[in-house]
């Protein structure tokens, strides 16, 4: 069962939204953008988390808070102004918003798994020759929560609380 944008709200499960009545979304709420970054080293991953790495980042600042980050094309790490508190019988999914896709541009992330809590990322894709001018809150995805049939453990993962998507900066509050 998808539980809807205003269940989202009323159980503060998606929380820090700039502007809720314009992310409020039938099945689900609009993730704007709180930062982009972009990658300086590479990453290192492995099987048993041993040998993980995140890889590291530099941010990309806006010229100033009225005007948009012209991105070229290639791939950026962005941070979402919101947060989540997903109860561990619930996951969410994030999906790029179709402007996007329709400028060229997609979004990609994982699992929010149940028991998650933290700010959220994902990458974003710009694929089109020409690139695309982001603004600071732009809307560039939608999560989305299912309902799962149990409760669960939940995340005990090292980004547990995060307060970044560059790793484990701070705790979420």
């Amino acid at each position: 069962m998808l539980l809807t944008g205003a269940t989202l709200l009323q159980r503060s499960i998606i929380r820090s939204l700039p502007s809720p009545a314009l992310q409020l979304q039938p099945c689900g709420i609009d993730l704007t953008l709180h930062k982009i970054l972009r990658w300086t080293s590479p990453g290192t991953i492995d099987l048993d988390n041993s040998r993980r790495q995140s890889a590291a980042t530099a941010l990309l600042p806006f010229p100033s808070p009225d005007e948009g980050l012209r991105l070229p094309q290639g791939a950026y790490l962005v941070q979402f102004n919101e947060a989540v508190d997903m109860p561990r019988d619930c996951m969410g999914q994030i999906f790029g918003r179709s402007s996007l896709w329709r400028a060229g541009v997609t979004v990609t992330a994982g699992v929010v798994d149940a028991g998650y809590q933290g700010v959220l990322g994902a990458m974003l894709d710009v694929r089109n020759p020409e690139g695309v001018v982001v603004f600071r809150g732009a809307r560039l995805g939608q999560i989305v929560v299912h309902a799962m049939e149990g409760e669960v453990e939940g995340y005990k993962g090292v980004y547990q609380g995060a307060g970044g998507v560059e790793g484990r900066e701070g705790l979420w509050d």
